[in-house]
């Protein structure tokens, strides 16, 4: 009887531990991963405005072809900013532990909630169109989009790029982004933005993972802009 029972508190233990080490082994490998990035950091004299800055530092990390940099801003004003420049082939996905580990670094230094905003750039590249298509699929469902093309050029209604705005929060197609924000205790929204590009539905370059919504013609859909803008909000 005392054996047995010492048994089952044996097999007991060794699911308790099996268990936590199930939280813990990826919790450390995440850590691990972050810390084999080398960000450099430096006063970025090259970059431009700084007529109104008090200081622009650089954070970049370049692996295999792939090169990330975040400006962290301050203004003769006070107000901080971030800049986000991004030469990488590799999904966002994969981009995440860099971007992670670069925000980490800033942080370190200045809060993240004291930015009030990101400069990004382009929402996808030729080799990731993840963030572009579903505000691709929103915009072919969009009453405004719909009549904005109906119409124009005669008559301007809503203005692309409040259309994008508005199709961009909706669908949180920057989720990935936003996810890695929440961990310094922040959430972010499309602002602004700049230069929307729009196409007809059979040349988009994911045409094919959209042939199933079913969508009758070849109409237009917006999918991506030249900038955009996140606000940084606590």
């Amino acid at each position: 009887m005392a054996l047995t029972t010492l048994l089952r508190s044996k097999d007991i233990l060794g699911i308790m531990i099996i268990a936590l080490l199930a939280v813990v082994v990826p919790v450390l490998s995440e850590a691990r991963a972050e810390n084999d990035f080398d960000v450099k950091t430096y006063l970025d004299r090259d970059s431009g405005g700084w007529a109104d800055k008090s200081s622009d530092y650089a954070f970049l990390v370049e692996r295999d072809g792939c090169k990330i940099q975040w400006n962290a801003v301050e203004e003769k004003s006070g107000n901080r900013w971030l800049a986000v420049r991004r030469v990488c082939g590799i999904p966002f996905s994969e981009q995440a532990p860099i971007h992670r580990a670069i925000l980490n670094q800033i942080h370190t230094r200045w809060a993240i909630s004291t930015f009030k905003y990101i400069s990004w750039g382009s929402f996808c590249t030729k080799t990731d169109w993840s963030w572009c298509m579903p505000i691709a699929e929103a915009s072919l469902q969009s009453k405004d989009f719909i009549e904005h093309c109906n119409k124009y050029p005669r008559t301007e209604t809503v203005s692309t790029n409040h259309i994008f705005i508005k199709l961009a929060n909706q669908t949180n197609s920057y989720k990935e982004l936003s996810d890695i924000l929440k961990e310094f205790g922040v959430t972010i929204k499309v602002k602004t933005v700049q230069k929307v590009f729009s196409m007809r539905l059979k040349e988009a370059p994911f045409y094919n993972q959209l042939k199933g919504l079913n969508v009758g013609g070849n109409p237009r859909l917006m999918y991506d802009v030249g900038e955009a803008y996140f606000s940084i909000n606590k």
